[in-house]
């Protein structure tokens, strides 16, 4: 019967950490849908001929990082505050996972800018794109795109850093074993140290 519980509270730990992780994905690539503007983007109706606003697509970037930059410190505290402490196997599977969600939540969130468009729309496009449009060049929504592919890194990294820099804090924190054993002998009441030795004045 002793051996059942340890194994029950591992699943039920194993379930927790896959449960969490699923919603920090989702929570990832919702909050990436509902922040990043969608530029309009010109199209022939095969291919693009005009990427749209560049500054608007790099804000799509911009919000990816933050979206997944807080899903990477809410990882580092579920590391550092689990049970047990930080392990090493512990802090790997989190690094590997958050990797893994960091990619998971940029196909989630492109595919559900493809599906529904955001929230937020982009300013109109210039009067001479609007002219094209009139000649056959289509505008249409460019949906959520990861232009930045170094953008997956963040999740993992950030988790790592705040990790490493807690655990590097505490360290530098804790006394040294060694700083009370280097103190002289305490004098008693008598005016003789612990060793019998008489403390002069």
């Amino acid at each position: 019967m002793t051996s059942v519980r340890p194994a029950g509270r591992g699943r039920g730990a194993a379930l927790r950490a896959v449960a969490g992780w699923v919603l920090l994905v989702v929570g990832s690539a919702v909050a990436w849908w509902l922040l990043a503007p969608q530029p309009p983007v010109v199209t022939d109706g095969t291919q693009r001929v005009s990427p749209g606003m560049p500054e608007l697509a790099a804000a799509q970037d911009g919000f990816f990082v933050l979206a997944t930059g807080v899903a990477g410190v809410l990882v580092a505290v579920a590391v550092l505050r689990a049970r047990g402490g930080p392990t090493g196997p512990l802090a790997l599977g989190a690094l590997v996972a958050s990797a893994l969600g960091a990619v998971c939540a940029a196909l989630l969130g492109s595919a559900l800018g493809e599906v529904v468009a955001g929230p937020r729309r982009a300013p109109a496009l210039p009067a001479d794109v609007t002219d094209r449009v009139a000649e056959g060049v289509v505008v249409a929504p460019s949906g959520l795109v990861l232009s930045a592919q170094a953008a997956l890194v963040v999740w993992p990294l950030l988790a790592a850093l705040v990790v490493t820099g807690v655990l590097i804090a505490a360290m530098l924190r804790a006394p040294s074993p060694s700083s009370g054993s280097r103190r002289g002998p305490v004098p008693d009441a008598g005016g003789q140290d612990v060793a019998g030795r008489p403390t002069g004045a």
